[in-house]
């Protein structure tokens, strides 16, 4: 006969604790040969009570034990009772969906926005090498330097509009200007 997981999950620790008869062991047996899921439960059992036989002290029991204890079991006693403030549960609302999906998009962001900024600041070029940072310490541009020009042209016109003393005489920019 032949039994599936669901029929012999039962019988394992039966059978390790030698419980079963010979006729609903076989079974079982033939199963675990086939079965590797139930063959480790198997095995699992067998190491938790070797590592209990192992431990195991010989316990005294005061005389009058287990009649208190039935005395009391029929007679409906708990036993001790430690009260516990009962525990609020937590409020089953939007919330904290809510708050998941808004980290999961903020994370989805972030991760999106340092790439962005990692091909920005990134340098191309095919003869650029991993190790030349040296686009990472160009100087700043040098700051515009303002002087001041006598009007060369002899044609009259001015370079400065409206005449005056000013006419004669512009502001000449070398290097970037900002504007």
């Amino acid at each position: 006969m032949k039994i599936n997981c669901e029929s012999a999950r039962p019988l394992l620790s039966s059978y390790l604790d030698g419980e079963l008869s010979e006729a609903q062991a076989a079974p079982v047996r033939t199963h675990l040969f086939d079965c590797p899921s139930c063959r480790e439960s198997v095995q699992e059992g067998k190491v938790i009570r070797r590592w209990f036989r192992e431990a195991r002290e010989d316990v005294v029991v005061p005389s009058g034990f287990s009649a208190r204890v039935a005395r009391r079991a029929f007679a409906g006693d708990p036993g001790l009772v430690i009260p516990t403030a009962p525990v609020d549960a937590p409020a089953t609302g939007t919330l904290l969906p809510f708050i998941l999906k808004l980290s999961v998009a903020a994370a989805v962001a972030l991760f999106a926005f340092s790439l962005w900024i990692q091909s920005m600041s990134l340098p191309s070029g095919e003869d650029l090498q991993a190790s030349d940072r040296s686009w990472m310490f160009e100087p700043p541009p040098p700051p515009a330097q303002v002087r001041e020009v006598e009007d060369s042209e002899p044609d009259g016109h001015d370079l400065v509009e409206g005449g005056g003393p000013e006419a004669d005489r512009a502001l000449e920019v070398e290097g970037p200007v900002e504007r």
